[in-house]
């Protein structure tokens, strides 16, 4: 068991601890004594603690039948959590929750991931949308595509409501409804009071790279987020995002190669590129994976990829060291 304090441990690296373990429970007490908890299985979150308030999206279900509502609810209550940096926690090796809890389906790579993009993102919400009595309505837009919590806040935007309202008749906290609210508006389907009309497109197309990471196309996402970064080098949310889907592109190929796999050469070629020749240079001799990563004149994944382009074409064999 761990336990501690998040000043001393921040939320992004206990989640990314909890990461390595195979069945962990953590448990996140806050100053009033409210607990949120979730469990993880294999590197994924499978549960997570009921959202406190209540509203139509956290009545959709039970914790033990849950409707798409409450699943999106939990989900995004677990993401609040990287607005509340205050608080200890636990970290237990077992499936025992502390209370029921509402089944859901989260690697822990992007709750870390989406975590700190929000907590990047809020100071710019909070700025663009300061008033909870401002009025939400739909645009004459087609509403595809939502998730259940935009299937929710389309609906109750036909009436016009205040912010506030919404929130409170939805069961959302303000940051969640926020997000939700702009990622819509991004894409022109409600107009909120006293912010200016038009799409978000920069938010539209980091919207767009995160379901490319979702859907584990690692590269493509990388490729938007190195784009917009181009354009906007300033930008530490576009750096870490960059950052984030580069990690998490190799962490799948590490899962391709172990770092204790050897390697070594298997035929020559003669028509390799750049990369594949600095990656054969190193392997004078056969190496560990990890090894070659550290002999490398390559970044870590660049040689990750040429080893990958290397090993489909039968130039390099990796094997395993047991």
């Amino acid at each position: 068991m761990l336990s501690g304090d998040l000043s001393t441990m921040p939320l992004s690296d206990l989640l990314q601890w909890a990461d390595t373990r195979q069945q962990p429970t953590l448990i996140i007490v806050r100053s009033r004594g409210h607990e949120t908890w979730l469990i993880a299985e294999s590197r994924v979150v499978t549960a997570g603690s009921p959202p406190q308030a209540r509203g139509i999206l956290a009545t959709d279900g039970t914790p033990g039948r849950p409707g798409p509502g409450l699943r999106a609810v939990t989900r995004e209550h677990l993401l609040d959590l990287f607005l509340r940096p205050n608080g200890t926690f636990e970290v237990r090796d077992d499936l025992q929750p502390p209370t029921p809890g509402v089944a859901v389906e989260l690697p822990l790579q992007f709750l870390v991931m989406d975590g700190l993009r929000i907590l990047d993102e809020w100071p710019r919400l909070q700025a663009l949308y300061p008033e909870d009595s401002a009025r939400l309505a739909a645009t004459d837009a087609e509403p595809d595509g939502l998730d259940p919590i935009q299937k929710a806040i389309h609906e109750l935007s036909l009436s016009a409501p205040a912010l506030g309202e919404a929130r409170l008749v939805l069961g959302l906290s303000r940051p969640v409804l926020l997000r939700r609210v702009h990622a819509m508006r991004s894409r022109g389907l409600v107009d909120v009071e006293g912010v200016p009309h038009g799409p978000d497109i920069e938010a539209s197309v980091i919207d767009q790279a995160r379901v490319l990471l979702r859907e584990r196309q690692f590269r493509e996402a990388a490729h938007v987020f190195r784009s917009l970064l181009a354009s906007n080098p300033a930008d530490p949310r576009l750096r870490r995002l960059l950052e984030e889907s580069e990690r998490m592109q190799c962490d799948a190929l590490y899962d391709q190669f172990s770092a204790t796999s050897v390697v070594s050469r298997a035929q020559d070629a003669d028509d390799l590129a750049g990369a594949e020749l600095a990656i054969l240079d190193c392997l004078q001799r056969p190496r560990s994976v990890a090894v070659l990563v550290l002999a490398s004149p390559l970044r870590e994944l660049e040689t990750l990829l040429s080893l990958s382009r290397l090993s489909a074409r039968g130039v390099v064999s990796v094997e395993s060291a047991d």
